[in-house]
C-alpha cells in the first residue's frame, strides 16, 4: 500500500514527498505539464444560484463518470495503484476534467496538458517524474485532447484509457445534476458543435431543463451552421448531378446506422470519405452544408489557411490546431468534418529539402489523424475535403481507407441552373417560365447563377419596382454595347464554329450566345461526344475550332479579326495544342514515337521549326476546310447569325432548326 501523501504547500523546505510531483531544477517551467499544485490550490468554485451545483462542475463530474469503468473507479478508490491515459474532447476540457478526478480521488498525481506549452507539453516531456511517481507506488493520471501530448512513458505504462465525452447522455445528467430533476426527455440536438464551455453557457439562473435544452439546440445550431442563408434539400438539387446521387445514397445508408440496421463499416458503400473536385463556383463548400444537412449532423468546416491563422504558425502550434479539429470532429459524433482547399496541404513528393522538412511532418500528422478518424473504430464521423486542383494532391490523402471516394462537381445542365434560380429567387417570379433562365446560364456554375439573381433584384430596386423576369435575363446575358458592325462580326464568328460543328457532326452543341462580359463578347458551347479519338476525330474538332475564324473570312471578304488568338484558351491556342499532341505524344502523326505531354508539346512550338512547320500545315488545311464548309453552307451561317444577333442567345434545339431549314442540297444529298 503507498503512504499517505500529504497536499504540497507554496513554502520553503518541502520534504520529497510534498514536493515529488514538480521537477527540482525548474518547478514551472519544466514540469512536463504537472498541473497537480494548480488543481489543488485553485480557488474554490462559486456557489451556483438558488444553492444548485455549478454548472461546469456538474457536466465535468457527469462526463467523468461515464467514462470510469467500474473496475476502473473501483482502483482510484481503492489502495491498488494505477495509471491511466485520459482523452478528452478539446483543451477546454482538460483543466474541468482535472478538478473532476480531484473531487474522485485526492491522491492522484495528474498530467494535465492543453497543448499551451510549446516545450512541455509533448512526450518527450516529464518522463523521468512519470517514472519516478509510479516506480514509488503512486497513481498517475494523464489527462489530453490528444494522447500524443501526455509523456510517453505513461502511454506506455497506463493500465487503461479512458474517453471523456460530450454526448446526449452525459449532458442530460449534467443539467439533471444542476437543477436537481430527472434528466430531460428526448434527444438533445446540437451538442456535435458546442465545446465545454459553450456547454457551461446554456446553464442560466433560473432556467428549468426544457429551458437548458432549448438553449442548447440554439447554439450548436448557430455554431455548425454560423450563416443564416437557407439551404436547398438535397433531393431537389438536380444541380449537383452525379455529387447529389452519391448524397442520397450516402443518406440512406445514414438513417439505417441510425436505425441499427446497418453497421457504420457498413455507411456509405465504397466510402462516406469523400473529396470533392471541381473548378471554382461550382458550389462544392455548399454541397457539403447541404450534405449535411440532409444527413442531420453539424459540419465543421476548415481549411489548412485557418489552421495557420487560428495558431501560432510554428511547426508545433500548426501541428496542434490540426489535432484539435479532428478531436472536436470526433468529439461531436455524428458529424461531418470538411477540410476545404485541402490542395494547400502540400505533395511530398514535390518538396524541396528545406520545405521537406517543415512541411512532411504536417503532412505526416494529418494523414495519421484521418487514418484515426476513418477507422472503423470512430463511429459517426464523415471527412470530407474540397479542391480546385485534383493533380496537386498527395496521393496518400485519395487512396482507399481514407478519402477513397472522388466526387466531380461539373457546370450543371438547364435544369440544375433552373433549380438554382428558384432556390436564390426564395418564391419571387414562381409562376414564371425560367426554361430561358437555363439554356441562358449554360456554363455557368450556381454561384453564377447566384450572383444574376442578386444583379436583377438590384436593376429592379433601382427601376422601383418588383422583379420581373427579364430583369433575371438581362442580368445572365446583358447586350454587348457594341457598335453595329461588331455585333455582326462577333455574330459571324460564333455561328461559324457551331454549322462547321453541325456539318460535321463533332460534339454536341449546347448554346450559342452573344453578351456584354469581362471575359468575351460572344461563347458557343460543345459538349463532347463519348468515343475513342481518332486522327480524323481531332481533326473534326479542330475544323470546328477554327471555324469562327474561317465563318469571319466567308462573311467579311477574307478581313479576319485577331478574336481567334490571344490567351491560352483562344481557339488557336487551342487548336495549336490539339494538333501538336497529335505528332509529339498520340502516335497519330504519321511517328509512334512518344516524345512528351501535351504541355511539352505544346512548348516544342516554340523551340523546333521543322515541328511548327508541320503542326502549321495541318492548321491551314483544317482551316481551309473550315471555309470550304462555310461558303457551301452560308445560308445556314447567315440565318444563325441573324438570329443570334436579334435574340443575343440561342439554345440547341433552335441552332439545329435553322441549320436544318437553311443547309445545301449537297449536305440533304
Amino acid at each position: 500500500m503507498a503512504p499517505p501523501r500529504r497536499h504540497r504547500s507554496s513554502g520553503a523546505g518541502k520534504s520529497e514527498d510534498e514536493t515529488s510531483g514538480m521537477n527540482s531544477e525548474n518547478d514551472a517551467a519544466a514540469d512536463g505539464g504537472y498541473m497537480d499544485e494548480e488543481l489543488q490550490e485553485a480557488p474554490a468554485e462559486p456557489e451556483a444560484p438558488l444553492g444548485r451545483v455549478e454548472a461546469s462542475r456538474c457536466l465535468a463530474d457527469a462526463a467523468l463518470a461515464a467514462a470510469l469503468a467500474p473496475e476502473v473507479a473501483a482502483r482510484l478508490g481503492g489502495a491498488e495503484q494505477i495509471a491511466l491515459t485520459v482523452r478528452v474532447p478539446s483543451a477546454e476540457w482538460v483543466k474541468p476534467i482535472g478538478a473532476a478526478f480531484r473531487r474522485l480521488e485526492s491522491q492522484l498525481e495528474i498530467i494535465a496538458r492543453d497543448g499551451s506549452s510549446r516545450s512541455g507539453h509533448k512526450s518527450d516531456a516529464g518522463n523521468e517524474e512519470v517514472g519516478r511517481h509510479l516506480s514509488r507506488g503512486r497513481s498517475v493520471v494523464g489527462i489530453a485532447h490528444s494522447v500524443a501530448l501526455l509523456p510517453r512513458a505513461l502511454i506506455a505504462a497506463a493500465d487503461a484509457a479512458l474517453e471523456v465525452k460530450s454526448d446526449a447522455a452525459v449532458v442530460g445528467t449534467a443539467i439533471a445534476r444542476h437543477v436537481g430533476a430527472p434528466p430531460p426527455d428526448g434527444p438533445i440536438e446540437g451538442l456535435g458543435s458546442l465545446d465545454f464551455n459553450d456547454l457551461v453557457s446554456a446553464f442560466r439562473p433560473g432556467s428549468d431543463a426544457p429551458e437548458i435544452v432549448e438553449r442548447l439546440r440554439l447554439a450548436g445550431k448557430r455554431m455548425c451552421s454560423p450563416r443564416s442563408d437557407r439551404l436547398p434539400r438535397l433531393l431537389d438539387a438536380v444541380e449537383y448531378g452525379p455529387a447529389r446521387e452519391w448524397g442520397l445514397a450516402l443518406g440512406f445508408d445514414f438513417s439505417e446506422w441510425r436505425a441499427g440496421r446497418l453497421a457504420w463499416r457498413d455507411v456509405g458503400g465504397a466510402g462516406a470519405n469523400a473529396v470533392f473536385v471541381g473548378e471554382s463556383g461550382l458550389g462544392k463548400t455548399f454541397f457539403a452544408r447541404v450534405l449535411a444537412a440532409h444527413l442531420g449532423i453539424p459540419l465543421i468546416a476548415t481549411s489548412i489557411a485557418e489552421t495557420f491563422a487560428s495558431s501560432a504558425g510554428y511547426l508545433d502550434s500548426v501541428i496542434k490546431a490540426i489535432r484539435e479539429t479532428f478531436a472536436r470532429a470526433e468529439a461531436s459524433a455524428p458529424c461531418a468534418l470538411l477540410w476545404d482547399e485541402i490542395d494547400a496541404l502540400p505533395m511530398r513528393a514535390s518538396l524541396d529539402g528545406r520545405s521537406s522538412s517543415w512541411w512532411t511532418p504536417v503532412v505526416t500528422e494529418f494523414l495519421t489523424l484521418l487514418d484515426s478518424a476513418v477507422s472503423s473504430e470512430r463511429v459517426g464521423v464523415c471527412v470530407w475535403a474540397a479542391t480546385n486542383y485534383e493533380n496537386r494532391l498527395d496521393p496518400a490523402l485519395i487512396r482507399p481507407g481514407r478519402l477513397e471516394r472522388v466526387i466531380r462537381f461539373a457546370p450543371p445542365g438547364p435544369e440544375g441552373l433552373v433549380s438554382v434560380a428558384r432556390h436564390h429567387l426564395d418564391g419571387e417570379l414562381a409562376q414564371a417560365d425560367l426554361s430561358d433562365v437555363g439554356r441562358l446560364g449554360i456554363g455557368r456554375g450556381p454561384a453564377g447563377i447566384a450572383a444574376a439573381v442578386k444583379e436583377a433584384r438590384r436593376a429592379a430596386r433601382h427601376a422601383g419596382r418588383a422583379l420581373v423576369l427579364d430583369d433575371l435575363v438581362e442580368a445572365l446575358a446583358p447586350r454587348a454595347d457594341v457598335d453595329p458592325t461588331t455585333l455582326a462580326r462577333v455574330c459571324g464568328h460564333e455561328a461559324g464554329h457551331a454549322v462547321v460543328a453541325l456539318a460535321l457532326e463533332v460534339d454536341e452543341i449546347v448554346a450559342v450566345d452573344v453578351i456584354g462580359t469581362a471575359d468575351s463578347l460572344g461563347r458557343t458551347m460543345m459538349r463532347g461526344r463519348e468515343a475513342v479519338e481518332t486522327r480524323a476525330t481531332i481533326e473534326d474538332r479542330v475544323t470546328a475550332r477554327l471555324g469562327g475564324r474561317a465563318a469571319e473570312k466567308v462573311l467579311f471578304d477574307g478581313d479576319c479579326s485577331a478574336n481567334s488568338g490571344g490567351g491560352e484558351t483562344s481557339d488557336l491556342a487551342m487548336a495549336s495544342k490539339a494538333i501538336a499532341a497529335l505528332h509529339f505524344s498520340e502516335g497519330l502523326g504519321g511517328g509512334l514515337v512518344y516524345l512528351g505531354d501535351d504541355e511539352a508539346a505544346a512548348s516544342m512550338l516554340r523551340l523546333d521549326a521543322r515541328f511548327r512547320a508541320t503542326v502549321e500545315a495541318d492548321l491551314v488545311r483544317l482551316h481551309d476546310r473550315a471555309v470550304a464548309i462555310l461558303r457551301r453552307e452560308r445560308r445556314a451561317l447567315e440565318a444563325i447569325a441573324a438570329a443570334l444577333a436579334d435574340r443575343r442567345h440561342l439554345g440547341a434545339d433552335e441552332i439545329r432548326r435553322l441549320f436544318d431549314a437553311n443547309r445545301s442540297r449537297t449536305l440533304r444529298e
